[in-house]
C-alpha cells in the first residue's frame, strides 16, 4: 500500500502555487513583506488514531496547540494566530472547561492568540491551524540540508512512545518514569528558547512527529542528500538505553522535538547553546553525499530498525 506521503503527493501535490513555498514542509510559506513570510500550519487530532479515549482533556487542550507550534518552530518561525475546529460526539460542558483551560495554558506559555474556528457535532476531532512568522533570511526548510551537516535533536526521543505502550498496558515502568513518558506523551514541551538562536546557525529542521527516522528521511529525501547517525548518541532516558528500547526512540514518534542540520563552523556556537539551563541539544550524526541513512551502534555495526515510523496508512 503506498504512503500517505506518496498519496499527497499524487494527488494533492499537482500544480504549481503562488505561495512562497507550498506542500512539503512543516509549513507553508507566504510572503509578508520583504524580510518576513507568514508560516501556515495545520494538524488533526482524533480519538483512537491520535489520542486515546479518556485522555485528559486538559492535556489534550494543550497537546493540539503545541503539536502545530512545533511546526511553525520547524521552519524557524514564531507562532502568533490560531483557528480552532473541533467535532464533538455531545455537549460535555465540564470537558470543554478543562480542554479550554488547557489549550490557553499552551497559548500563553508559547505566546499564541486563538482568533477563530469551528464547532460541529461528530466523533471527537480537533484541528488547529496556526498562523507564524519568519525571518525571510533564517527559514528553514527540508531541503536546505548540506554534506558535512551536523545533525541536532533537542529533547529525549522516545518518551512519548513508552508512554503510550505503558498506557496500552503493553510494557511495565518505574513508576517516576511512567509518569514522565505519559506526561511527554499527552503534554509536549518545546523548546521556544533556542528556535531562534538555531534558525540563524542552521540550514534545515523538521519536527519529530512520526519518528526520527521517518522525519530525518524527509529531509534527506528533500536536500538529495544521507546521513550517517550515531545509536549511542541518540539522546534517550538512561532506563530506555539500558533496557536497549532504541527502536522506541528511532521510530516511536509524537515526540514533538526538532531536528536541524548546521553547517560544522557552527559546531562551537550551537554547543554554547546546548549548555544554557532547561536546553536538551545533542549532536547524533553528519550529513553525507551518499543517498542513504547509516545508523552505527556502538560496536561500529549497522543498526536495523524494524519499523521507520509512524504511518496512518499502513497496514496492521
Amino acid at each position: 500500500m503506498p504512503s500517505e506521503f506518496s498519496l499527497i503527493d499524487k494527488y494533492f501535490n499537482l500544480y504549481k502555487t503562488k505561495a512562497y513555498k507550498g506542500i512539503g514542509d512543516d509549513a507553508a510559506l507566504l510572503k509578508k513583506n520583504n524580510n518576513y513570510l507568514w508560516a501556515i500550519s495545520t494538524d488533526m487530532l482524533n480519538e483512537k488514531t491520535h489520542f486515546l479515549p479518556n485522555t485528559n482533556p486538559f492535556n489534550l487542550g494543550w497537546k493540539a496547540l503545541a503539536v502545530n507550534i512545533s511546526d511553525i518552530y520547524a521552519m524557524g518561525g514564531i507562532p502568533k494566530f490560531a483557528l480552532l475546529a473541533i467535532a464533538l460526539p455531545k455537549l460535555r460542558e465540564d470537558w470543554i472547561k478543562e480542554f479550554s483551560k488547557g489549550l490557553f495554558s499552551c497559548a500563553k506559555k508559547y505566546k499564541v492568540e486563538l482568533i477563530g474556528g469551528d464547532t460541529s457535532k461528530g466523533p471527537l476531532s480537533i484541528s488547529i491551524c496556526l498562523l507564524g512568522e519568519v525571518l525571510k533570511n533564517s527559514t528553514l526548510l527540508r531541503s536546505k540540508a548540506k554534506r558535512e551537516d551536523d545533525i541536532w535533536v533537542t529533547g529525549e526521543l522516545g518518551l512519548a512512545a513508552l508512554g503510550l505502550a505503558k498506557l496500552k498496558n503493553k510494557i511495565q515502568l518505574p513508576e517516576s518514569l511512567s509518569r514522565k513518558a505519559i506526561s511527554r506523551l499527552e503534554k509536549p514541551m518545546l523548546h521556544s528558547s533556542i528556535v531562534q538562536k538555531m534558525a540563524k546557525l542552521s540550514h534545515s529542521a523538521i519536527d519529530i512527529s512520526d519518528g526520527l527516522i521517518a522525519d530525518l528521511t524527509h529531509i534527506l529525501e528533500a536536500s538529495k542528500v544521507g546521513a550517517c547517525i550515531s545509536l549511542q548518541d541518540i539522546p534517550m532516558d538512561p532506563w530506555m538505553k539500558k533496557n536497549k528500547l532504541f527502536d522506541m526512540a528511532l521510530s516511536g514518534g509524537d515526540d514533538y522535538q526538532l531536528i536541524f542540520t548546521a553547517p560544522r563552523r557552527n559546531r562551537n556556537k550551537i554547543n554554547m547553546i546546548s549548555k544554557l539551563p532547561s536546553v536538551k541539544l545533542a549532536k547524533i550524526g553528519v550529513i553525507k553525499k551518499e543517498k542513504h541513512l547509516n545508523i552505527i551502534d556502538d560496536k561500529g555495526s549497522q543498526y536495523k530498525i524494524k519499523k521507520k515510523g509512524y504511518d496512518h496508512f499502513e497496514t496492521k
